[in-house]
């Protein structure tokens, strides 16, 4: 029940990020967050923020998920499969949405180059399905011994999305969006799992 009360919460929040993204009501909130956060702006911070974002590319994370894989049939830990589900179902959702919403991306103030629409944000609806999907399974099975690995996690996902910011691919209000439909993914997917476990019960 909790979980699904979550979804519904996630599915309200993202329907409002997408009201404001389609009316231009976010665009200032988007413009403060960019000033803000290119005020960091060296080359140093560049190279760093290029990195961060490569931890969400579409590269490294097929890699991941191969390593993933092949550790899974190793080790028998077929519940790592719901991070490579996550994934794949990450990539297909975002591409439809970004279909549909075709939104431009600010590619005046872009320092890497990067084609197709903007919203939402697909570096931030990956990192929330993979590194997500991983942190509830730490939490899940070993909650005391994985802490420090969640935070972590947790600290990549959030710098993934500020690195899409910084490197002026993607609004704030992109970034929010890809959370929030990540979240929104990730929530189904344990949801539906755990409802055909019941059902072959």
């Amino acid at each position: 029940m909790k979980k699904n009360l979550w979804l519904i919460v996630l599915i309200g929040l993202f329907i409002i990020d997408l009201i404001l993204v389609k009316t231009s009501l976010i665009d200032g909130f988007d413009n403060l967050i960019y000033q803000v956060i290119i005020a960091l702006k060296s080359d140093n911070m560049t190279s760093f923020f290029k990195f961060i974002t490569f931890l969400a590319s579409t590269k490294f994370i097929i890699f991941a998920n191969i390593m993933l894989i092949i550790y899974m049939i190793w080790k028998k830990r077929y519940d790592l499969s719901l991070v490579t589900i996550c994934s794949i179902a990450s990539v297909v959702i975002n591409n439809l949405v970004k279909l549909i919403i075709q939104r431009d991306r600010p590619l005046d103030i872009a320092l890497i180059e990067e084609t197709f629409y903007s919203f939402p944000s697909g570096h931030a609806m990956i990192s929330i399905c993979f590194y997500g999907s991983l942190i509830y399974l730490f939490i899940r099975n070993k909650p005391m011994y994985h802490h420090l690995r969640s935070y972590i996690l947790g600290i990549i996902i959030f710098l993934v999305g500020v690195s899409r910011i910084y490197l002026g691919v993607h609004f704030a209000s992109d970034v929010i969006g890809g959370y929030l439909l990540g979240s929104i993914v990730v929530w189904m997917i344990i949801i539906i799992r755990k409802h055909i476990k019941v059902v072959k019960r």
